[in-house]
């Protein structure tokens, strides 16, 4: 026993030792939701990097003085877009990579031009809409071209040819099926309406990327530069490391953190993926449940406040509220969806006997405070203000003005300084290259909004679900959940949500559902998509990291999220978890969603107060879903089922273990 024994500990000692020299995984992530950029040298990478500053700097300021009037401030936003992508992202894969192409540089004039006119003629835009020339006509069918090319460089194909599809579909109206049919529009009129109004290209969605999304994108990268990624990662491990499960509980609370300032789920994944996912491969976790964790973790990131995958902010416009009202209607969501994966990943770990994380590898909060005032002075600040009533702009622009003050002041030295300066610029160009890809999905976005809204298709979807669920509110939810998990597919949080809110939101709406109810239903569907089978971005980078089999990785991670497929539907059927109520409602209602959702992670997982045979998880399930319908009698029976089976569950795993124990000490006296 004693040999046994020591042979352990030498073990233990030795996986220890690699645990603390971890190093990120070295692998080629092959992003289906965003393109790898060209590793450009020389003087052409300088004049990238350059561009990308210039363009951080113009956002920071216009949000200092004030943006411009909307089409030029939008147009402006798109033409540094298009030159930067253009410069970065490679046409094939047969593309130079190190360098950019003759016709590269002529898209990126031709980018620079098209933007360029929309901006000096904005005065005869707005005086006179649906009024023009044949050379604004020309540039428009150039302008939309470049919109789709730069996407599909950046984001692959899905979203122009969907883009592609509805300006198809707004052209042959009246040649479709009767469902489908309308009146059919000109190409003039329909490349009037996408280049010389604020209706297409220049509309709302690309006006929020072109003012609040950019300001929290480069707020992000300065936050990142200036030590966030590590301290989030190294408070995770304070907080989470010694729980059963503690690795896979770090992912949670990593991608969580990271999340709050990251606009997408790959993002995260790769982020946190490359040290999360060897730490737990190191510590025998199988490869397929360590990439389920992070892709399930790290999409989580997208709901959580105060960014949400930058998805809030055009919730806001689209519902006409202020941003605060979207951000705290999702806080207590958001909270269930991760309550729901840690749940998840705790009862795997009890039933799995999955390791902890070593003490040596946890860094101790003595380590950690010196470097928390860069991170979370800077996000309480923002947070604070925007709960003041602070619009968006002005409340990151403050925050990143803190974070950067603390940054430099806090220097010792004056080489320190200049080294801490040079980081800064750093994380401008990083957050004007970040901004690329918000830039181009929101202008492909508004293409497609602008077409839908042209055609009417979206109140013919409308009526298409209402008219399959004949009126019955939860399959209506469920078709609408369908379609959002299909449009999402391949799709960044953004636009992901603004294709699911204009083609699904309005039917909801129609039904009785509260507007924010119903945004906020189809936001989360269209993210969950990011883990859903075939299609899962953020399961196909976690896969890549982690070496594992996608197909097993990708339903394992829908296990695990599983909260988040039951979530939405509460957003409906308790609206108290919304913040609409008494405290008393608030909070009672959130409680019992709560442990709702983890009865539910335990049946999904197999195991909740001892392992569970398949009745027992059946019984667990109808629960849980007893306490996820609101209600005196539902609330109660629900608690009392799973309660009960929590009791009978840890009695039967006290007999075992005592029962065998005294085996134990039977066999040692023989």
């Amino acid at each position: 026993m004693d040999q046994a024994k020591d042979r352990n500990e030498n073990k233990k000692e030795i996986d220890v030792n690699e645990l603390i020299h971890i190093v990120p995984e070295k692998v080629e992530v092959k992003d289906r939701e965003q393109a790898v950029a060209r590793n450009l040298r020389g003087p052409m990478a300088v004049t990238a990097s350059a561009i990308a500053v210039l363009f951080a700097m113009f956002q920071l300021y216009t949000g200092v003085f004030g943006a411009f009037p909307d089409l030029i401030q939008r147009s402006i936003h798109i033409g540094f877009a298009m030159a930067l992508a253009f410069f970065m992202y490679s046409a094939t894969s047969r593309s130079p990579k190190d360098r950019f192409s003759m016709v590269d540089l002529i898209a990126m004039i031709l980018g620079v031009i098209v933007c360029t006119h929309a901006a000096l003629n904005y005065d005869r835009i707005m005086t006179n809409p649906g009024v023009s020339s044949q050379w604004d006509l020309i540039l428009g069918i150039i302008a939309v071209f470049l919109v789709l090319e730069m996407t599909r460089r950046i984001l692959s194909w899905v979203l122009p040819v969907i883009g592609i599809i509805t300006i198809l579909y707004a052209y042959f109206g009246p040649y479709l099926p009767e469902l489908f049919a309308h009146r059919g529009f000109s190409i003039n009129y329909i490349i009037e309406r996408l280049y010389m109004s604020t209706a297409g290209i220049w509309g709302t969605v690309t006006g929020v990327s072109a003012t609040i999304l950019a300001g929290f994108l480069i707020f992000g990268s300065i936050l990142f530069y200036t030590g966030g990624g590590e301290t989030f990662v190294d408070l995770a491990k304070a907080i989470a490391g010694r729980s059963y499960g503690g690795p896979a509980k770090v992912s949670c609370i990593s991608s969580a953190l990271f999340g709050t300032i990251s606009g997408s789920a790959v993002a995260n994944v790769v982020v946190d993926g490359v040290f999360n996912i060897p730490l737990m491969k190191k510590l025998g976790y199988k490869p397929e449940f360590a990439a389920a964790v992070e892709a399930t973790a790290s999409t989580g990131g997208q709901l959580m406040p105060p960014v949400m995958g930058a998805g809030a902010f055009i919730m806001a416009e689209f519902l006409g509220v202020p941003y605060v009202n979207v951000a705290l209607a999702a806080a207590v969501p958001a909270l269930l969806y991760y309550l729901g994966v840690a749940s998840s990943v705790h009862f795997a770990a009890r039933k799995l006997n999955l390791e902890r994380l070593p003490r040596e590898v946890i860094p101790s909060l003595k380590a950690i405070l010196p470097r928390s005032p860069f991170l979370f002075i800077p996000v309480t600040l923002l947070i604070y203000l925007m709960m003041s009533g602070y619009d968006p702009t002005t409340s990151v622009l403050w925050a990143t003005g803190a974070s950067v003050g603390l940054y430099l002041m806090t220097t010792r030295s004056w080489s320190t300084f200049k080294q801490r300066a040079w980081h800064l610029v750093l994380a401008l160009e990083a957050g004007g290259k970040s901004i690329v890809l918000v830039a181009s999905l929101c202008a492909c976005a508004q293409i497609v909004i602008g077409m839908i809204n042209l055609s009417g298709l979206g109140i013919k979807m409308s009526e298409l679900v209402l008219g399959l669920s004949m009126g019955n509110e939860f399959l209506a939810l469920f078709l609408t959940m369908l379609v959002c998990l299909i449009l999402g597919m391949g799709l960044p949080t953004t636009a992901a949500y603004v294709l699911a809110a204009s083609v699904a939101g309005p039917a909801l709406i129609k039904l009785g559902v509260v507007p924010m109810a119903a945004h906020l239903f189809v936001f989360y569907f269209a993210i969950i998509s990011a883990i859903t089978p075939p299609v899962c971005a953020a399961t196909y980078a976690a896969v890549a990291i982690a070496r594992s089999k996608w197909w097993e990785s990708g339903w394992l991670a829908v296990k695990m999220g599983l909260a988040g497929f039951m979530a939405p539907f509460l957003f409906v059927y308790v609206p108290h978890l919304l913040f609409t109520g008494t405290f008393f409602e608030i909070l009672w209602n959130s409680l019992v969603s709560a442990l709702g959702i983890i009865a539910m992670a335990g049946a999904a997982m197999g195991y909740f107060g001892d392992r569970s045979r398949w009745y027992e998880s059946l019984l667990l399930a109808f629960g849980a879903l007893f306490l996820l319908k609101p209600g005196f009698i539902t609330d109660f029976t629900g608690i009392a089922i799973v309660a009960g089976l929590y009791v009978f569950q840890k009695r039967r795993k006290s007999v075992a273990e005592k029962a065998m124990a005294l085996s134990g000490i039977l066999k040692g006296a023989e």
